[in-house]
Protein backbone atom coordinates (compact mmCIF):
# COMPACT_ATOMS: atom_id res chain seq x y z
CA UNK A 1 0.00 0.00 0.00
CA UNK A 2 1.31 3.44 -0.90
CA UNK A 3 1.75 5.53 2.25
CA UNK A 4 2.80 8.71 0.44
CA UNK A 5 0.01 11.28 0.80
CA UNK A 6 0.70 13.14 -2.43
CA UNK A 7 0.13 10.25 -4.87
CA UNK A 8 -2.92 9.23 -2.81
CA UNK A 9 -4.53 12.66 -3.34
CA UNK A 10 -5.68 11.91 -6.89
CA UNK A 11 -7.56 8.66 -6.14
CA UNK A 12 -8.97 10.23 -2.95
CA UNK A 13 -10.34 13.16 -4.96
CA UNK A 14 -11.69 10.72 -7.56
CA UNK A 15 -13.40 8.75 -4.79
CA UNK A 16 -14.95 11.88 -3.26
CA UNK A 17 -16.25 12.94 -6.67
CA UNK A 18 -17.68 9.46 -7.34
CA UNK A 19 -19.44 9.41 -3.95
CA UNK A 20 -20.81 12.93 -4.28
CA UNK A 21 -22.17 12.33 -7.81
CA UNK A 22 -23.82 9.02 -6.83
CA UNK A 23 -24.01 7.97 -10.49
CA UNK A 24 -23.86 4.49 -11.98
CA UNK A 25 -20.40 3.53 -13.22
CA UNK A 26 -18.90 0.64 -15.16
CA UNK A 27 -15.69 -1.03 -14.13
CA UNK A 28 -12.66 -1.14 -16.42
CA UNK A 29 -13.00 -3.17 -19.67
CA UNK A 30 -10.25 -5.42 -18.33
CA UNK A 31 -13.09 -7.00 -16.31
CA UNK A 32 -13.99 -8.93 -19.48
CA UNK A 33 -10.99 -11.16 -18.75
CA UNK A 34 -12.27 -11.75 -15.21
CA UNK A 35 -15.76 -12.68 -16.44
CA UNK A 36 -14.27 -14.94 -19.15
CA UNK A 37 -12.33 -16.87 -16.51
CA UNK A 38 -15.49 -17.09 -14.36
CA UNK A 39 -17.49 -18.54 -17.28
CA UNK A 40 -14.68 -21.00 -18.03
CA UNK A 41 -14.68 -22.11 -14.38
CA UNK A 42 -18.43 -22.66 -14.63
CA UNK A 43 -17.98 -25.00 -17.58
CA UNK A 44 -15.17 -26.85 -15.77
CA UNK A 45 -17.47 -27.21 -12.76
CA UNK A 46 -20.12 -28.75 -15.00
CA UNK A 47 -17.61 -31.19 -16.50
CA UNK A 48 -19.23 -34.20 -14.81
CA UNK A 49 -22.53 -33.45 -16.53
CA UNK A 50 -20.79 -32.99 -19.89
CA UNK A 51 -19.14 -36.44 -19.81
CA UNK A 52 -22.14 -38.38 -21.33
CA UNK A 53 -22.51 -36.15 -24.43
CA UNK A 54 -18.73 -36.09 -24.82
CA UNK A 55 -18.64 -39.91 -24.82
CA UNK A 56 -21.41 -40.01 -27.44
CA UNK A 57 -19.54 -37.56 -29.66
CA UNK A 58 -16.07 -39.02 -29.09
CA UNK A 59 -16.18 -41.49 -32.00
CA UNK A 60 -17.51 -38.84 -34.37
CA UNK A 61 -14.76 -36.46 -33.27
CA UNK A 62 -12.11 -39.13 -33.94
CA UNK A 63 -13.50 -39.67 -37.43
CA UNK A 64 -13.90 -35.97 -38.10
CA UNK A 65 -11.27 -33.79 -36.34
CA UNK A 66 -12.86 -30.70 -37.86
CA UNK A 67 -15.85 -31.27 -35.58
CA UNK A 68 -13.60 -30.81 -32.55
CA UNK A 69 -12.30 -27.52 -33.95
CA UNK A 70 -15.86 -26.38 -34.52
CA UNK A 71 -16.93 -27.32 -30.99
CA UNK A 72 -13.93 -25.56 -29.44
CA UNK A 73 -14.54 -22.46 -31.58
CA UNK A 74 -18.20 -22.43 -30.57
CA UNK A 75 -17.28 -22.80 -26.90
CA UNK A 76 -14.72 -20.00 -27.16
CA UNK A 77 -17.26 -17.73 -28.86
CA UNK A 78 -19.82 -18.53 -26.16
CA UNK A 79 -17.32 -17.68 -23.39
CA UNK A 80 -16.35 -14.37 -25.02
CA UNK A 81 -19.98 -13.39 -25.65
CA UNK A 82 -21.00 -14.23 -22.09
CA UNK A 83 -18.01 -12.30 -20.68
CA UNK A 84 -18.79 -9.18 -22.75
CA UNK A 85 -22.46 -9.26 -21.74
CA UNK A 86 -21.58 -9.73 -18.07
CA UNK A 87 -19.25 -6.74 -18.29
CA UNK A 88 -21.87 -4.60 -20.05
CA UNK A 89 -24.56 -5.28 -17.45
CA UNK A 90 -22.25 -4.90 -14.44
CA UNK A 91 -22.55 -1.44 -12.87
CA UNK A 92 -21.92 0.02 -9.45
CA UNK A 93 -22.80 3.22 -7.59
CA UNK A 94 -21.26 4.71 -4.46
CA UNK A 95 -23.11 7.07 -2.16
CA UNK A 96 -22.31 8.50 1.26
CA UNK A 97 -22.94 5.25 3.13
CA UNK A 98 -23.67 2.43 0.66
CA UNK A 99 -22.42 0.58 -2.36
CA UNK A 100 -24.96 -0.58 -4.96
CA UNK A 101 -24.30 -3.18 -7.64
CA UNK A 102 -26.39 -4.18 -10.65
CA UNK A 103 -25.42 -7.33 -12.51
CA UNK A 104 -26.77 -10.30 -14.45
CA UNK A 105 -27.58 -10.90 -18.10
CA UNK A 106 -30.70 -13.07 -17.98
CA UNK A 107 -31.31 -13.07 -14.22
CA UNK A 108 -30.96 -9.49 -13.04
CA UNK A 109 -29.45 -8.87 -9.60
CA UNK A 110 -29.41 -5.75 -7.47
CA UNK A 111 -27.41 -5.38 -4.26
CA UNK A 112 -27.49 -2.50 -1.78
CA UNK A 113 -24.84 -2.93 0.91
CA UNK A 114 -24.47 -0.28 3.66
CA UNK A 115 -20.90 0.38 4.68
CA UNK A 116 -21.70 -0.14 8.38
CA UNK A 117 -22.59 -3.81 7.66
CA UNK A 118 -19.22 -4.54 6.09
CA UNK A 119 -16.89 -6.55 8.32
CA UNK A 120 -14.21 -7.89 5.97
CA UNK A 121 -12.55 -6.10 3.08
CA UNK A 122 -10.35 -8.08 0.75
CA UNK A 123 -8.30 -7.06 -2.30
CA UNK A 124 -7.62 -9.77 -4.87
CA UNK A 125 -5.31 -9.37 -7.87
CA UNK A 126 -5.41 -12.13 -10.50
CA UNK A 127 -2.32 -12.62 -12.61
CA UNK A 128 -3.88 -10.98 -15.69
CA UNK A 129 -4.65 -7.81 -13.66
CA UNK A 130 -1.07 -7.19 -12.57
CA UNK A 131 0.35 -5.43 -15.67
CA UNK A 132 -2.31 -2.69 -15.42
CA UNK A 133 -2.42 -2.87 -11.56
CA UNK A 134 -6.15 -3.54 -11.28
CA UNK A 135 -7.74 -5.41 -8.37
CA UNK A 136 -11.04 -6.96 -7.27
CA UNK A 137 -12.54 -5.49 -4.11
CA UNK A 138 -14.54 -7.98 -2.05
CA UNK A 139 -16.84 -6.82 0.76
CA UNK A 140 -18.13 -9.33 3.32
CA UNK A 141 -20.71 -8.92 6.06
CA UNK A 142 -20.92 -10.68 9.41
CA UNK A 143 -22.11 -14.26 9.08
CA UNK A 144 -21.79 -14.43 5.31
CA UNK A 145 -20.45 -17.64 3.79
CA UNK A 146 -19.85 -16.13 0.34
CA UNK A 147 -18.82 -12.59 -0.53
CA UNK A 148 -21.67 -10.09 -0.34
CA UNK A 149 -20.28 -7.71 -2.94
CA UNK A 150 -17.42 -7.80 -5.42
CA UNK A 151 -16.24 -4.90 -7.57
CA UNK A 152 -14.30 -6.80 -10.19
CA UNK A 153 -11.94 -4.33 -11.85
CA UNK A 154 -10.91 -1.19 -9.96
CA UNK A 155 -7.56 0.54 -10.18
CA UNK A 156 -5.51 -0.24 -7.10
CA UNK A 157 -5.21 3.39 -5.86
CA UNK A 158 -8.99 3.87 -6.17
CA UNK A 159 -9.69 0.54 -4.44
CA UNK A 160 -7.27 1.39 -1.61
CA UNK A 161 -8.97 4.77 -1.12
CA UNK A 162 -12.42 3.14 -1.08
CA UNK A 163 -11.23 0.52 1.38
CA UNK A 164 -9.87 3.17 3.75
CA UNK A 165 -13.01 5.26 3.32
CA UNK A 166 -15.17 2.30 4.43
CA UNK A 167 -12.90 1.56 7.40
CA UNK A 168 -13.01 5.18 8.55
CA UNK A 169 -16.79 5.41 8.30
CA UNK A 170 -17.15 2.15 10.18
CA UNK A 171 -15.05 3.41 13.07
CA UNK A 172 -16.70 6.80 13.39
CA UNK A 173 -20.14 7.42 14.91
CA UNK A 174 -22.37 10.13 13.53
CA UNK A 175 -22.39 11.97 16.87
CA UNK A 176 -18.66 11.50 17.61
CA UNK A 177 -16.54 14.41 18.85
CA UNK A 178 -14.81 16.54 16.27
CA UNK A 179 -11.40 14.91 16.68
CA UNK A 180 -12.88 11.51 15.74
CA UNK A 181 -14.97 12.56 12.75
CA UNK A 182 -14.35 10.93 9.36
CA UNK A 183 -12.23 13.74 7.92
CA UNK A 184 -9.89 13.63 10.93
CA UNK A 185 -9.81 9.83 10.99
CA UNK A 186 -8.93 9.73 7.29
CA UNK A 187 -6.01 12.08 7.82
CA UNK A 188 -4.70 10.05 10.76
CA UNK A 189 -5.11 6.67 9.03
CA UNK A 190 -3.48 7.91 5.84
CA UNK A 191 -0.41 9.15 7.72
CA UNK A 192 -0.04 6.10 9.97
CA UNK A 193 2.29 3.52 8.38
CA UNK A 194 1.66 -0.22 8.43
CA UNK A 195 3.59 -2.25 10.96
CA UNK A 196 5.16 -5.43 9.57
CA UNK A 197 4.46 -8.29 11.98
CA UNK A 198 5.71 -11.25 9.96
CA UNK A 199 6.80 -12.37 6.52
CA UNK A 200 7.51 -15.81 5.10
CA UNK A 201 10.46 -16.73 2.91
CA UNK A 202 10.46 -19.33 0.15
CA UNK A 203 12.28 -21.73 2.47
CA UNK A 204 9.50 -21.34 5.05
CA UNK A 205 6.91 -22.18 2.39
CA UNK A 206 8.84 -25.29 1.37
CA UNK A 207 8.83 -26.41 5.01
CA UNK A 208 5.10 -25.71 5.20
CA UNK A 209 4.50 -27.79 2.08
CA UNK A 210 6.48 -30.69 3.54
CA UNK A 211 4.77 -30.66 6.94
CA UNK A 212 1.23 -29.84 5.79
CA UNK A 213 0.54 -32.17 2.89
CA UNK A 214 -2.61 -31.14 1.02
CA UNK A 215 -2.16 -33.55 -1.88
CA UNK A 216 -4.91 -35.81 -0.47
CA UNK A 217 -7.44 -33.25 -1.68
CA UNK A 218 -6.18 -33.68 -5.25
CA UNK A 219 -6.15 -37.46 -4.87
CA UNK A 220 -9.76 -37.40 -3.70
CA UNK A 221 -10.82 -35.32 -6.70
CA UNK A 222 -8.96 -37.67 -9.06
CA UNK A 223 -10.54 -40.83 -7.59
CA UNK A 224 -12.97 -41.42 -10.53
CA UNK A 225 -10.03 -41.48 -12.96
CA UNK A 226 -7.70 -43.88 -11.08
CA UNK A 227 -8.19 -46.78 -13.51
CA UNK A 228 -7.55 -44.67 -16.59
CA UNK A 229 -4.54 -42.99 -14.95
CA UNK A 230 -3.10 -46.36 -13.89
CA UNK A 231 -3.39 -47.72 -17.42
CA UNK A 232 -1.70 -44.62 -18.85
CA UNK A 233 1.11 -44.78 -16.29
CA UNK A 234 1.72 -48.47 -17.00
CA UNK A 235 1.85 -47.78 -20.76
CA UNK A 236 4.36 -44.96 -20.27
CA UNK A 237 6.54 -47.12 -18.00
CA UNK A 238 6.45 -50.00 -20.49
CA UNK A 239 7.61 -47.66 -23.25
CA UNK A 240 10.45 -46.61 -20.93
CA UNK A 241 11.43 -50.26 -20.39
CA UNK A 242 9.92 -50.64 -16.89
CA UNK A 243 7.50 -53.57 -16.47
CA UNK A 244 5.84 -53.06 -13.08
CA UNK A 245 3.71 -56.26 -13.13
CA UNK A 246 6.84 -58.32 -13.81
CA UNK A 247 8.78 -56.52 -11.07
CA UNK A 248 6.16 -57.53 -8.48
CA UNK A 249 5.51 -61.06 -9.81
CA UNK A 250 6.60 -63.64 -7.14
CA UNK A 251 7.19 -66.22 -9.91
CA UNK A 252 9.88 -64.03 -11.46
CA UNK A 253 11.35 -62.19 -8.46
CA UNK A 254 12.35 -63.15 -4.92
CA UNK A 255 10.39 -61.68 -2.01
CA UNK A 256 13.48 -59.70 -0.94
CA UNK A 257 13.73 -58.03 -4.36
CA UNK A 258 9.96 -57.38 -4.40
CA UNK A 259 10.32 -55.72 -0.97
CA UNK A 260 13.11 -53.47 -2.25
CA UNK A 261 10.99 -52.52 -5.26
CA UNK A 262 8.01 -51.77 -2.99
CA UNK A 263 10.09 -49.55 -0.70
CA UNK A 264 11.63 -47.68 -3.64
CA UNK A 265 8.25 -47.16 -5.31
CA UNK A 266 6.70 -45.94 -2.04
CA UNK A 267 9.50 -43.42 -1.49
CA UNK A 268 9.18 -42.19 -5.08
CA UNK A 269 5.41 -41.71 -4.73
CA UNK A 270 5.89 -39.89 -1.39
CA UNK A 271 8.43 -37.63 -3.07
CA UNK A 272 5.95 -36.76 -5.83
CA UNK A 273 3.20 -36.07 -3.30
CA UNK A 274 5.52 -33.84 -1.28
CA UNK A 275 6.52 -31.89 -4.39
CA UNK A 276 2.85 -31.29 -5.23
CA UNK A 277 2.23 -30.15 -1.65
CA UNK A 278 5.18 -27.74 -1.79
CA UNK A 279 3.82 -26.36 -5.07
CA UNK A 280 0.43 -25.78 -3.44
CA UNK A 281 2.05 -24.01 -0.50
CA UNK A 282 4.05 -21.70 -2.77
CA UNK A 283 0.99 -20.90 -4.91
CA UNK A 284 -1.05 -19.99 -1.82
CA UNK A 285 1.50 -18.16 0.33
CA UNK A 286 4.18 -16.76 -2.01
CA UNK A 287 5.27 -13.28 -0.92
CA UNK A 288 3.45 -13.66 2.41
CA UNK A 289 3.36 -10.60 4.67
CA UNK A 290 1.29 -9.85 7.76
CA UNK A 291 0.90 -6.18 8.63
CA UNK A 292 -0.98 -4.29 11.30
CA UNK A 293 -2.46 -0.84 10.82
CA UNK A 294 -4.49 0.77 13.60
CA UNK A 295 -6.70 -2.12 14.76
CA UNK A 296 -6.61 -4.11 11.49
CA UNK A 297 -4.55 -7.14 10.51
CA UNK A 298 -3.67 -7.21 6.81
CA UNK A 299 -2.49 -10.40 5.12
CA UNK A 300 -1.06 -10.39 1.58
CA UNK A 301 0.00 -13.52 -0.29
CA UNK A 302 -0.37 -15.51 -3.50
CA UNK A 303 1.70 -16.31 -6.57
CA UNK A 304 -0.79 -16.44 -9.45
CA UNK A 305 -3.60 -14.53 -7.72
CA UNK A 306 -2.49 -11.97 -5.17
CA UNK A 307 -4.84 -11.88 -2.16
CA UNK A 308 -5.11 -9.14 0.44
CA UNK A 309 -7.30 -9.92 3.45
CA UNK A 310 -8.05 -7.29 6.09
CA UNK A 311 -9.48 -8.28 9.47
CA UNK A 312 -10.56 -5.88 12.18
CA UNK A 313 -9.12 -6.88 15.55
CA UNK A 314 -12.56 -6.84 17.20
CA UNK A 315 -13.57 -9.72 14.87
CA UNK A 316 -10.83 -11.95 16.29
CA UNK A 317 -12.48 -14.82 18.20
CA UNK A 318 -9.50 -16.98 19.13
CA UNK A 319 -5.88 -17.63 18.22
CA UNK A 320 -4.95 -21.21 17.33
CA UNK A 321 -1.39 -22.58 17.36
CA UNK A 322 -1.33 -25.95 15.58
CA UNK A 323 1.51 -28.45 15.30
CA UNK A 324 1.32 -31.94 13.89
CA UNK A 325 4.08 -34.45 14.54
CA UNK A 326 6.12 -33.32 11.53
CA UNK A 327 5.81 -29.66 12.56
CA UNK A 328 7.17 -30.65 15.97
CA UNK A 329 10.15 -32.42 14.36
CA UNK A 330 10.86 -29.37 12.18
CA UNK A 331 10.29 -26.89 15.02
CA UNK A 332 7.37 -25.07 13.35
CA UNK A 333 3.90 -23.81 14.29
CA UNK A 334 0.92 -22.90 12.10
CA UNK A 335 -0.79 -19.90 13.69
CA UNK A 336 -4.34 -18.82 12.79
CA UNK A 337 -6.31 -15.76 13.78
CA UNK A 338 -9.82 -17.24 13.73
CA UNK A 339 -12.57 -14.73 13.06
CA UNK A 340 -16.30 -14.62 12.42
CA UNK A 341 -17.41 -16.65 9.40
CA UNK A 342 -16.12 -19.99 10.70
CA UNK A 343 -17.70 -21.56 7.59
CA UNK A 344 -14.77 -20.23 5.57
CA UNK A 345 -12.08 -21.87 7.67
CA UNK A 346 -11.04 -24.25 4.86
CA UNK A 347 -10.70 -21.42 2.33
CA UNK A 348 -7.04 -20.55 2.66
CA UNK A 349 -7.33 -17.28 0.76
CA UNK A 350 -9.91 -16.05 3.33
CA UNK A 351 -7.92 -16.84 6.47
CA UNK A 352 -5.57 -14.75 8.53
CA UNK A 353 -3.08 -17.59 8.86
CA UNK A 354 0.68 -17.46 9.37
CA UNK A 355 2.23 -20.67 7.99
CA UNK A 356 5.17 -22.49 9.56
CA UNK A 357 6.48 -19.91 12.01
CA UNK A 358 8.99 -20.75 14.72
CA UNK A 359 7.70 -21.10 18.31
CA UNK A 360 9.33 -17.76 19.19
CA UNK A 361 7.57 -16.02 16.27
CA UNK A 362 4.26 -17.65 17.27
CA UNK A 363 4.68 -16.36 20.83
CA UNK A 364 5.36 -12.85 19.52
CA UNK A 365 2.28 -12.86 17.28
CA UNK A 366 0.09 -14.20 20.09
CA UNK A 367 1.40 -11.50 22.42
CA UNK A 368 0.53 -8.84 19.86
CA UNK A 369 -3.09 -10.01 19.81
CA UNK A 370 -3.35 -10.84 23.53
CA UNK A 371 -0.57 -8.93 25.34
CA UNK A 372 -1.36 -10.34 28.80
CA UNK A 373 -1.85 -13.99 27.83
CA UNK A 374 -0.07 -16.68 29.88
CA UNK A 375 -0.07 -19.56 27.41
CA UNK A 376 3.64 -20.31 27.72
CA UNK A 377 3.77 -20.49 31.52
CA UNK A 378 0.29 -21.59 32.55
CA UNK A 379 -0.23 -25.13 33.87
CA UNK A 380 -2.88 -27.17 32.05
CA UNK A 381 -5.32 -29.38 33.91
CA UNK A 382 -5.74 -32.86 32.35
CA UNK A 383 -9.14 -34.38 31.61
CA UNK A 384 -10.21 -37.51 33.48
CA UNK A 385 -9.01 -40.99 32.44
CA UNK A 386 -12.68 -41.90 32.16
CA UNK A 387 -12.35 -40.31 28.70
CA UNK A 388 -10.27 -43.36 27.68
CA UNK A 389 -12.62 -45.93 29.19
CA UNK A 390 -15.67 -44.33 27.63
CA UNK A 391 -14.35 -44.62 24.08
CA UNK A 392 -12.79 -48.03 24.67
CA UNK A 393 -15.95 -49.54 26.12
CA UNK A 394 -18.51 -47.86 23.86
CA UNK A 395 -16.71 -47.98 20.49
CA UNK A 396 -13.40 -49.81 20.49
CA UNK A 397 -14.31 -52.97 22.41
CA UNK A 398 -17.57 -53.77 20.52
CA UNK A 399 -15.95 -53.16 17.14
CA UNK A 400 -12.87 -55.20 18.08
CA UNK A 401 -14.72 -58.17 19.54
CA UNK A 402 -17.52 -58.36 16.97
CA UNK A 403 -15.32 -57.73 13.92
CA UNK A 404 -12.55 -60.13 14.92
CA UNK A 405 -15.02 -62.82 16.01
CA UNK A 406 -16.96 -62.65 12.72
CA UNK A 407 -13.76 -63.02 10.71
CA UNK A 408 -12.67 -65.97 12.84
CA UNK A 409 -16.04 -67.73 12.45
CA UNK A 410 -15.82 -67.29 8.68
CA UNK A 411 -12.52 -69.18 8.69
CA UNK A 412 -10.57 -65.97 8.01
CA UNK A 413 -8.02 -66.49 10.76
CA UNK A 414 -5.30 -64.50 8.98
CA UNK A 415 -7.58 -61.49 8.50
CA UNK A 416 -8.78 -61.81 12.09
CA UNK A 417 -5.20 -61.58 13.33
CA UNK A 418 -4.38 -58.72 10.96
CA UNK A 419 -7.44 -56.79 12.19
CA UNK A 420 -5.70 -56.46 15.55
CA UNK A 421 -3.21 -53.98 14.02
CA UNK A 422 -5.75 -51.19 13.22
CA UNK A 423 -7.49 -51.89 16.54
CA UNK A 424 -4.23 -51.31 18.43
CA UNK A 425 -3.63 -48.11 16.45
CA UNK A 426 -7.19 -46.95 17.21
CA UNK A 427 -6.66 -47.59 20.91
CA UNK A 428 -3.38 -45.66 20.74
CA UNK A 429 -5.21 -42.69 19.19
CA UNK A 430 -7.74 -42.71 22.03
CA UNK A 431 -4.96 -42.70 24.63
CA UNK A 432 -3.04 -39.95 22.84
CA UNK A 433 -6.21 -37.87 22.54
CA UNK A 434 -6.67 -38.10 26.32
CA UNK A 435 -2.99 -37.36 26.92
CA UNK A 436 -3.11 -34.17 24.83
CA UNK A 437 -6.39 -32.80 26.21
CA UNK A 438 -5.91 -30.02 28.76
CA UNK A 439 -7.52 -26.78 29.87
CA UNK A 440 -6.64 -23.70 31.90
CA UNK A 441 -7.90 -20.18 32.53
CA UNK A 442 -6.89 -16.91 34.11
CA UNK A 443 -8.84 -13.72 34.74
CA UNK A 444 -9.10 -12.79 31.06
CA UNK A 445 -8.47 -15.85 28.90
CA UNK A 446 -9.30 -19.51 28.46
CA UNK A 447 -6.71 -21.95 27.13
CA UNK A 448 -7.39 -25.34 25.57
CA UNK A 449 -4.86 -27.96 24.48
CA UNK A 450 -5.70 -30.96 22.33
CA UNK A 451 -4.32 -33.18 19.58
CA UNK A 452 -3.08 -36.71 18.91
CA UNK A 453 0.60 -37.09 18.03
CA UNK A 454 0.79 -33.36 17.40
CA UNK A 455 -0.59 -30.70 19.69
CA UNK A 456 -2.89 -27.69 19.16
CA UNK A 457 -3.36 -24.73 21.49
CA UNK A 458 -6.37 -22.39 21.55
CA UNK A 459 -6.41 -19.07 23.36
CA UNK A 460 -9.45 -16.77 23.51
CA UNK A 461 -10.74 -13.85 25.55
CA UNK A 462 -13.65 -14.75 27.81
CA UNK A 463 -15.77 -11.79 26.67
CA UNK A 464 -15.94 -13.39 23.21
CA UNK A 465 -18.15 -16.19 24.53
CA UNK A 466 -21.64 -16.29 23.04
CA UNK A 467 -22.88 -19.17 25.19
CA UNK A 468 -21.57 -21.85 27.51
CA UNK A 469 -23.15 -25.33 27.48
CA UNK A 470 -22.74 -27.44 30.61
CA UNK A 471 -23.27 -31.20 30.09
CA UNK A 472 -23.35 -33.88 32.76
CA UNK A 473 -24.67 -37.44 32.65
CA UNK A 474 -25.65 -39.44 35.71
CA UNK A 475 -22.38 -41.36 35.71
CA UNK A 476 -20.38 -38.16 35.26
CA UNK A 477 -22.25 -36.53 38.16
CA UNK A 478 -21.34 -39.43 40.44
CA UNK A 479 -17.68 -39.07 39.45
CA UNK A 480 -17.71 -35.28 39.86
CA UNK A 481 -17.11 -34.68 36.14
CA UNK A 482 -18.74 -32.69 33.37
CA UNK A 483 -18.25 -31.58 29.77
CA UNK A 484 -18.32 -27.93 28.74
CA UNK A 485 -18.92 -26.54 25.27
CA UNK A 486 -17.75 -22.97 24.65
CA UNK A 487 -19.54 -21.33 21.72
CA UNK A 488 -18.16 -18.26 19.93
CA UNK A 489 -19.01 -16.51 16.68
CA UNK A 490 -16.38 -18.56 14.79
CA UNK A 491 -17.37 -21.97 16.13
CA UNK A 492 -17.27 -24.03 19.31
CA UNK A 493 -14.58 -25.63 21.48
CA UNK A 494 -15.35 -28.50 23.85
CA UNK A 495 -13.65 -29.74 27.02
CA UNK A 496 -14.79 -33.30 27.89
CA UNK A 497 -14.54 -35.09 31.24
CA UNK A 498 -13.22 -32.13 33.21
CA UNK A 499 -13.65 -31.63 36.96
CA UNK A 500 -17.15 -30.38 37.79
CA UNK A 501 -15.78 -27.54 39.93
CA UNK A 502 -13.62 -26.31 37.03
CA UNK A 503 -16.54 -26.61 34.61
CA UNK A 504 -18.84 -24.56 36.83
CA UNK A 505 -16.09 -21.96 37.31
CA UNK A 506 -15.71 -21.57 33.52
CA UNK A 507 -19.50 -21.42 33.18
CA UNK A 508 -19.92 -18.72 35.83
CA UNK A 509 -16.97 -16.59 34.74
CA UNK A 510 -17.96 -16.90 31.09
CA UNK A 511 -21.52 -15.78 31.79
CA UNK A 512 -20.21 -12.95 33.97
CA UNK A 513 -17.94 -11.69 31.19
CA UNK A 514 -20.75 -12.10 28.68
CA UNK A 515 -23.10 -9.90 30.74
CA UNK A 516 -20.68 -7.31 32.09
CA UNK A 517 -18.15 -6.74 29.31
CA UNK A 518 -18.79 -3.79 27.00
CA UNK A 519 -16.04 -4.76 24.56
CA UNK A 520 -16.96 -5.41 20.93
CA UNK A 521 -17.09 -9.09 19.97
CA UNK A 522 -17.25 -8.40 16.20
Amino acid sequence: MNNNNEPAAVPLAELNQTVSQAEWHRVSPIAILYFAVAVLRFFVGQFVYLIPPFILLFNRIKENPGLAIGLLSGLLLLIITAAVLKYYYFQYRLSAGTVEIRSGVVSKKYLNLPFNRIQNIKLEQPLFYRPADYVCLQLDTAGSVHQEARLVALSRPFAESLKQHILDLRQTEANAPEHTRPEHAAAVSASEPEQLLNQRSLADLVIHGISNNRIWLFLGLAAPFYNQLADKVLDVLLQAGIDLPAMFDPTQQSWFVIGLYAVSLTMFIMLLLTLFSILGSVLSFYGYTLHKKQDNYIRRSGLLTRHEVSMKFSRLQWVALKRDWLDMLLGRVNLSFEQINGQQQFATEQKIMVPSVTPAEATTLLADAYPDNQLRQIAFNPVSKRFIWRYLLLYWLPAGVVGTLLLWLQQQQTLALLSIVPLVFWALLIVMRWYRYGYAQDNNYCYIRRGYFGVDYYCFAKYKLQQVQFKQSWLMRRAGLCSVKLVMASGALEIPFMAETDGRAILEQGLYQLERSNKAWM
